[in-house]
């Protein structure tokens, strides 16, 4: 049973007593308390009897009040505990009818990450509420651990872009032109007309590919966002883009105001990489591209009439769209692409401030 079922259970059954209680509680996987609306811890179960005994926190132990535990955490300067203590007044008087947070321990509860859940339950008629703690440290590890492993990953993948664009520019380009020379000063040599067309042939293939990798050059080692504003910088590198690729871009770009700066660099190479995802996999004439300022938020459009799948499809797409997902989910923002007949979208919506990792979950109240 979990502690969601037990408040419907005690909502439904008013002649439930605290011996009831106890024996369902102690069988939860969480650590869980019966707390009066007043603050006074009146039933514990096991897990949390051995939390507490194990880090000897006797604010937490029976009898004991709450609310003055929580107070003492926000004195101590844990500003998470804010949160939790408000949500719990909240619930205690009928006004809030559930929480959920990640609790990522600060102070004396540093090193640990707590999955925190408030509900009101009834016992006798009489309004408590019900505080369960799931310890998730090594989950939260886990996930810190991803996060570490996909932002190597990704450093990788714009070095090693950097590095192909020079290799390219410095090396493949000036073959290139060798070989656009010789074509030349062939052409000007007697030869019959089948020879001359494939000459002029060849030339054509030569001007494509020096497009192509000017086109890949600068997409992979675009203007550097230090040197320039945000809006700047995404207007320098969407018309270098038009310009290389020959793809038409109806770009609107707000001046964004102030946002952090992890929110600007995400921005930038999740504009980046979809664009660089168009000009790959090709077919697209026109695309569109906006960014648009919120009071909270920005948003982040970039469309293509290429055919279906142009900007990768998720779960397939390898490092390209699963990078742009995860740069977009640890700042707190959520990241889609639709894909349709007349081509495939993208769209973004970022906070102007990177959202703290204990902030509510999805689903709290």
């Amino acid at each position: 049973m979990t502690t969601a079922q037990l408040t419907r259970q005690h909502h439904s059954d008013p002649k439930a007593d605290l011996g009831d209680i106890q024996e369902v509680i102690d069988l939860l996987d969480e650590q869980v308390a019966v707390v009066s609306c007043d603050g006074t811890i009146i039933a514990v179960n096991k897990r949390w009897r051995r939390q507490v005994e194990r880090q000897a926190r006797h604010g937490l132990r029976i009898s004991r009040d709450y609310i003055s535990f929580l107070t003492e955490l926000i004195e101590s300067g844990d500003k998470v505990a804010v949160g939790i203590l408000q949500a719990f007044r909240d619930i205690a008087v009928g006004s809030r009818s559930s929480f959920h947070c990640v609790y990522n321990g600060t102070g004396a509860f540093a090193g640990y990450d707590f999955n925190v859940g408030i509900a009101p339950v009834k016992i006798h008629d009489t309004r408590h509420v019900l505080v369960s703690v799931h310890d998730v440290t090594e989950l939260v590890a886990l996930k810190r651990q991803r996060r570490r492993v996909s932002s190597q990953l990704l450093q990788a993948q714009e070095s090693e872009r950097r590095r192909m664009a020079r290799e390219l520019h410095d090396s493949t380009s000036q073959s290139l032109v060798a070989l656009q020379l010789n074509l030349s000063h062939l052409s000007r040599s007697e030869c019959d007309l089948a020879t001359a067309s494939i000459i002029t042939e060849c030339r054509q293939a030569v001007q494509e590919m020096q497009r192509e990798i000017r086109a890949f050059s600068f997409i992979a080692h675009p203007p550097i966002l230090v040197a320039n504003s945000l809006a700047l910088a995404l207007e320098k590198l969407v018309n270098g883009f038009a310009v290389r690729t020959g793809i038409e871009v109806d770009l609107s770009v707000c001046n964004v105001g102030e946002v952090s700066a992890s929110v600007e660099t995400a921005i930038y190479r999740v504009s980046q990489e979809a664009l660089i995802n168009i000009h790959r996999h090709a077919g697209a004439t026109r695309a569109i591209f906006r960014l648009i300022p919120r009071e909270r938020y920005l948003h982040l459009m970039i469309r293509d009439d290429g055919p279906p799948k142009t900007l990768g499809i998720p779960g397939e797409a390898g490092v390209g769209v699963v990078g742009m997902k995860e740069r977009v989910r640890e700042l707190g923002g959520r990241l889609s692409v639709r894909h349709a007949a007349a081509g495939t979208t993208l769209t973004a919506v970022i906070p102007r401030q990177k959202k703290m990792v204990f902030a509510p979950l999805i689903g709290a109240r």
